[in-house]
């Protein structure tokens, strides 16, 4: 795959991980890649025969990898969304207060 092409499962632009300044994903590429990984356990558990497969294992490790980031990058985001409240709640304050003095 090129770096520009997108994935074909989950339409993220695939960057190489040395790239400085890579854009970050949005909830939305989080969420899309956490119901593609629940659909593909979901069909694999869930079909008309259960066959366990050679590659079973190192498929789980990486799932259970790919979860753990996900984790942590949904923490991630959600701390950098209240520092952005907490900074858009102090400057609404600073304006109030400008008012009131005026």
């Amino acid at each position: 795959m090129k770096n520009t092409e997108k994935s074909k499962n989950n339409g993220i632009q695939s960057k190489p991980s040395e790239e400085k300044g890579a854009e970050p994903l949005t909830r939305d590429q989080v969420l899309r890649l956490s119901s593609e990984v629940i659909r593909k356990l979901h069909r694999r558990v869930n079909g008309v025969r259960f066959r366990v497969e050679s590659a079973d294992g190192t498929r789980l490790s990486h799932i259970r990898a790919l979860v753990a980031v996900l984790q942590v990058y949904g923490s991630i985001m959600k701390d950098a969304e209240l520092t952005d409240l907490e900074k858009r709640i102090s400057e609404l304050e600073r304006e109030k207060e400008c008012r009131c003095r005026s």
